[in-house]
């Protein structure tokens, strides 16, 4: 009951915020389609822990100030490459992940492919690879870099302390 409760909030909570709509007639059906949907979820299965962390609410703050920083000094650097065109050096690279879930695995490439001037190609539940497409050696580096990794694992809730295995397994160099 407590998750219907709390996903019915949340989606009313966003539905205020994005209809801008807030007649009486409009604010009642609202309530009744969030209740309806929460309790469709309920039935299926899906407002368990991982279709609804709870706990998580705690620490998207600070990886979302993180994740803005990464991506703001992203564009830069592909504002650099914009400007100078000769300095791209396209390459894939696989980066090994330690993330336990399939959720904070697609987060991981989720975040990689958000940051500008990487794109992530492929994820591999199996082996807990994602291929990434980087634009320059820089972006490559970044994307090597496990505190992406790291913050992910954290946001992904796992008790104790996490050994980061994040490591270059392959770069090629494609070309344009």
């Amino acid at each position: 009951m407590k998750a219907i409760t709390t996903s019915s909030l949340l989606m009313y909570g966003l539905w205020l915020t994005l209809s801008g709509h807030y007649t009486g007639p409009l604010l009642v059906l609202g309530l009744i389609s969030a209740v309806a949907v929460s309790l469709i979820g309920a039935r299926m299965g899906v407002l368990d822990e991982e279709g609804l962390p709870m706990d998580i609410f705690r620490r998207l703050p600070n990886i979302t100030f993180w994740l803005i920083w990464e991506i703001l000094k992203s564009n830069i650097g592909v504002i650099k490459v914009i400007l100078r065109p000769d300095t791209a050096r396209p390459r894939l690279v696989t980066v090994k992940a330690t993330q336990k879930t399939v959720a904070g695995l697609v987060t991981h490439a989720n975040f990689i492919t958000l940051t500008p001037g990487t794109v992530a190609v492929s994820v591999d539940e199996i082996s807990n690879e994602i291929l990434v497409h980087s634009l320059t050696q820089g972006f490559c580096d970044g994307v090597l870099d496990p505190k992406m990794d790291r913050r992910v694992s954290n946001l992904e809730a796992h008790t104790g302390t996490q050994e980061t295995n994040t490591r270059k397994t392959g770069t090629r160099e494609i070309g344009i």
